[in-house]
């Protein structure tokens, strides 16, 4: 809850700044929102790394394969900065970059999950 409060702190007059810098220095005002967005992603790494351990003993408990976990934690975030990235790009009025971004993130999430994917697939071939 405090993390929450923490990042509310920093959003919201950072939202409000940048609307109001928005029609005369778009340029600043795309700053505000980075430097906030960046402020709140560190402040959230503490949380992550807590969840990243949670889901590992979550893992050993059920004898998921640690590969599994990689991948899936690789997966998510690659989803968060491509989403981010793709949002910020789209409040500079790039939607061509933002569009890009999303591709190049499912691409990347795709190659993560290669193989996974080949385990599957030899899993599928043995079974025929």
């Amino acid at each position: 809850m405090d993390m929450l409060i923490k990042i509310a702190a920093v959003c919201v007059p950072a939202a409000l700044i940048a609307g109001a810098l928005k029609k005369d220095s778009p340029a600043m005002a795309m700053l505000v929102a980075l430097a906030a967005g960046c402020v709140v992603i560190f402040s959230a790494l503490g949380a992550v790394a807590e969840l990243a351990g949670f889901l590992r003993e979550v893992a050993e408990a059920a004898e998921v394969s640690p590969t599994v976990l990689s991948v899936l934690m690789k997966a998510v975030g690659i989803a968060v900065i491509s989403g981010m990235t793709a949002e910020l790009c789209r409040d500079a009025g790039l939607s061509a970059a933002a569009s890009a971004c999303r591709f190049a993130g499912s691409a990347s999430a795709l190659y993560v999950a290669m193989p996974l994917m080949r385990g599957v697939l030899r899993m599928i071939r043995e079974l025929l």
